[in-house]
């Protein structure tokens, strides 16, 4: 039988991996039903911003003049806006074509790679399969779009995989990787933990005929600085400011960061909408924490300091507040980032699968951890584990998006796909599938009504938090 044959058991080949990826996102993408004139807010940013190479008339990266953006992530956009400067596609066109080669890439290689280097096996063709395919159930339209997300989490993750391998020539690609995926989403600064985890854990002695391991050190910090001096070399000319990550912050005012940080305490959820009765954007309060900011000089937090010193005034206030963003953030009920309808047909299988899924990766990460814990301790594993789960750390105070944890999702996804085993988990007594059932349920109902009430707190576009 071909569910028996080696086609699902065995590991496929990249290149087979990489062709269906790109066989699925170039036969949905052009399907997917958006136009051109839905082509918005940040996606249109980035596409207007590989302009800025070119805007006195020659290119050049030093061109760059956009202070809240890295350099990289509108180079990257250069290639597809020459494909429709030569074929004549529009914008939406070239975005997809762009977008099925980063799903080609991140699914097609990042993750397999990186899931090979941490567990110390490949994933076989069929639970690689069941990934792509939740993996497409719940992001597949972001790709329709030059958003951030997609390219710096295929960076960072290829950027790991290269450094869990050894030798100073992997460790100088890696720098490249890792660079340029913060440079694009500079909130994976906070990867660097993992990855310097992973530099110092995973670097074999040095021997007659081996460097030593501070050559990889060495190597990973060129491949950084190659990556970053452009943008050192734009903040000194446009701002003189002489650093080479990006500044995130208009000239003269509050850092992002820190007005998110505002942002998130007066709502806990938000979405760029192409809803026609709801334009621009989905946003949803938090009552609580609205009537906390009503206290604070200007209604907003005017340092990190401040910030702080609000967050230990009320702990547990800001706990939940934490505990409600990371479940908000994992609440998918849209596959889009510009969803086109408020409850469009299949959101609650949509809903229901996906708290299913997160309840399951739940249960599973924990009896591994239980079941082997020297094993979770290995180092691929434990740099990969920090490098994506601090960003997500550090986002969970701001107005979250469900894109801002991203990599979290991917993560039970991956963990779902490649370690669950159905047929295991349901054999026992009847008394231990009653009891599965039952918490199984109770898990679904609170994940619904906790969804539900922060639906419930959806207000006007007009009181969006502005930049």
């Amino acid at each position: 039988m071909l569910i028996n044959s080696s086609f699902l058991s065995a590991p496929w080949p990249t290149r087979w991996r990489v062709l269906a990826v790109l066989a699925l996102y170039a036969a949905y993408l052009p399907l997917s039903g958006y136009t051109v004139e839905q082509f918005r807010f940040d996606a249109a940013e980035y596409w207007e911003l590989s302009l800025k190479f070119t805007q006195n008339g020659g290119f050049s990266l030093l061109a760059f003049d956009t202070p809240l953006r890295g350099y990289l992530g509108p180079l990257l956009v250069l290639p597809a806006r020459l494909l429709c400067h030569f074929t004549g596609w529009s914008m939406l066109t070239g975005a997809q074509v762009l977008g099925a080669g980063w799903a080609a890439v991140l699914f097609g290689v990042a993750i397999p790679e990186l899931w090979a280097q941490a567990t110390g096996r490949a994933q076989s063709g069929g639970r690689w399969l069941v990934l792509l395919g939740l993996a497409f159930i719940f992001w597949r339209d972001y790709f329709n779009f030059t958003l951030s997300d997609m390219p710096a989490l295929a960076l960072l993750l290829l950027g790991l995989a290269t450094l869990a391998r050894r030798g100073w020539g992997w460790a100088a690609v890696a720098g490249l990787l890792l660079a340029a995926a913060i440079n694009i989403r500079p909130i994976y600064l906070a990867s660097a933990l993992g990855w310097l985890w992973l530099l110092l854990r995973n670097s074999p002695p040095a021997t007659g005929s081996r460097p030593a391991p501070w050559w990889r050190g060495t190597a990973l910090a060129a491949g950084l600085a190659l990556v970053w001096l452009p943008q050192l070399l734009i903040n000194q000319r446009h701002f003189q400011t002489p650093t080479p990550l990006v500044l995130a912050r208009l000239p003269g005012t509050a850092p992002l960061y820190l007005k998110q940080l505002t942002w998130g305490t007066a709502f806990q959820r938000y979405e760029s909408s192409l809803v026609p009765e709801i334009p621009r954007s989905l946003v949803y309060a938090d009552s609580a924490g609205q009537r906390a900011l009503v206290g604070e000089p200007g209604h907003r937090f005017g340092s990190y300091g401040h910030y702080a010193q609000f967050v230990l005034r009320q702990p547990i206030a800001t706990s939940g507040r934490y505990l409600r963003h990371l479940f908000n953030g994992l609440d998918i009920r849209f596959p889009t980032p510009y969803p086109r309808q408020l409850h469009p047909l299949g959101q609650a299988g949509l809903r229901l699968l996906n708290y299913a899924l997160l309840g399951l990766g739940v249960w599973l990460a924990l009896s591994a951890w239980l079941k082997n814990r020297r094993a979770a301790w290995e180092p691929v594993a434990v740099g990969t584990l920090l490098a994506l789960l601090l960003p997500c750390l550090l986002v969970l105070p701001t107005l979250m998006e469900c894109r801002f944890l991203l990599p979290l999702h991917l993560l039970v996804l991956t963990v779902v796909a490649g370690t669950w085993q159905p047929g295991a988990w349901w054999r026992g007594a009847p008394v231990r599938r009653i009891t599965v059932v039952a918490v199984a349920a109770g898990w679904l109902w609170g994940c619904w009504h906790l969804s539900e009430a922060t639906a419930g707190q959806l207000r006007p576009p007009s009181e969006a938090p502005q930049e």
